[in-house]
């Protein structure tokens, strides 16, 4: 029952269900988008939803067991991220950060009895029942440690596996393709809440007792995610760097909890070094992709390939975004209506001449679907809707 009860604080958190919306409304904006394109989308399926509640079971499950039996967090540090998360949600959405939330959230409650700035707070915060109880600091960073972990996983396993473009103009006012990672979850983490404030506001909480403490057993909803556009490298490999940069971080980060463990006046400055350390990477991540001259722009003298529909002959040759496809069953295309003319001339085959993004030539092969060329599965910019 008690775990039941734990669940349900989960379950009617108004952060969890303004997420569940925000990642309805990222898949319905982008279908829309991709209508808008190519006249039909490239993913109908619902995947950031797939990956909103694979991530939420996994994670939940897996974080909950191996550490949350062993941590605990104050109620401001609680009160504050939550506020900070459906904030974040709601009002800036495209400002999807969790290490931003959670990093504000321990800096805050670190510094809540030390500065008069911040002595309103938790004077509001007494008012209401709130009392900072005692918690060992390094949880905090712990917590903050376990946040940039999963992020890295969140993109590990699902950042650039769906290639859905964005149409700009660059410099020279030339279309170019760019793809945007853009997904989250919230996930439930077993954390302890010392004090006594939520049994004298909700008897029904589950609590127990250590000596002369008592604890709330909570699923903390915690965010992950993140909101990230690449121009120029390919978009899968570039993620998988991005999160292998963000696991030495995660290093750094049990090495001084380790550090902190043995001098509690590091945890603070330890907090803020990961954080910074975060957007070193994100802005390093961002560099890295600037600097390669690759565009994903229109040819002259081809095709160039900027999606590719999944279940489609396409996706079963050996196409990449980036490509241009310069000659289609021996014969030289470089638009629309050349590609199909081209396709036409084999009714159950074709054959493709690729040129890849590193200049190197190629050939692909497939069967296709019988008498239909346009439903091959490559998205182009000759196939654009406006």
């Amino acid at each position: 029952m008690k775990i039941l009860i734990a669940l349900g604080f989960y379950v009617i958190q108004p952060a969890l269900w303004i997420g569940v919306i925000r990642s309805y409304l990222i898949y319905r904006n982008r279908l829309k988008k991709e209508r808008a394109i190519f006249n039909s989308a490239i993913y109908e399926d619902f995947y950031e939803g797939r990956h909103f509640v694979r991530s939420l079971i996994i994670f939940g499950v897996l974080g909950s067991i191996i550490l949350g039996g062993f941590l605990s967090i104050s109620l401001p540090w609680l009160i504050v991220y939550e506020a900070l998360m459906a904030l974040f949600l709601l009002v800036i959405p495209w400002w999807l950060l969790p290490v931003t939330i959670a990093g504000i959230s321990s800096v805050v409650t670190l510094l809540l009895p030390t500065l008069p700035q911040l002595a309103p707070i938790f004077k509001w915060f007494n008012q209401l029942g709130i009392r900072s109880a005692s918690v060992n600091p390094i949880n905090l960073l712990i917590i903050f440690v376990v946040v940039i972990g999963l992020t890295a996983v969140f993109i590990h396993l699902n950042g650039g596996k769906f290639d859905s473009p964005t149409l700009v103009r660059n410099q020279r006012n030339n279309k170019i393709a760019i793809y945007k990672f853009n997904e989250l979850s919230i996930f439930p983490f077993l954390l302890f809440v010392p004090g006594d404030w939520f049994h004298t506001s909700f008897p029904f909480m589950p609590l127990f007792q250590i000596g002369d403490h008592a604890y709330a057993v909570l699923l903390v909803p915690i965010l992950l995610g993140l909101k990230f556009s690449v121009r120029h490298s390919v978009p899968r490999e570039l993620f998988l760097k991005l999160s292998k940069s963000m696991y030495l971080l995660v290093g750094v980060g049990v090495v001084l909890a380790i550090v902190s463990y043995f001098v509690p006046t590091a945890v603070l400055p330890s907090i803020i070094v990961l954080w910074l350390g975060y957007y070193l990477t994100l802005m390093l991540a961002k560099r890295r992709d600037h600097q390669q001259s690759f565009e994903y722009s229109e040819v002259m003298n081809g095709i160039r390939v900027i999606g590719i529909q999944p279940e489609t002959p396409a996706a079963k040759m050996d196409l990449k975004v980036g490509d241009v496809i310069l000659e289609v069953n021996g014969i030289k295309v470089a638009n629309d209506d050349e590609f199909y003319r081209a396709l036409s001339t084999n009714s159950t085959y074709c054959r493709f001449k690729v040129l890849d993004r590193n200049d190197q030539l190629k050939m692909t092969e497939s069967a296709i679907f019988k008498n239909s060329p346009h439903e091959i599965g490559v998205k182009t910019y000759t196939q654009l809707s406006n």
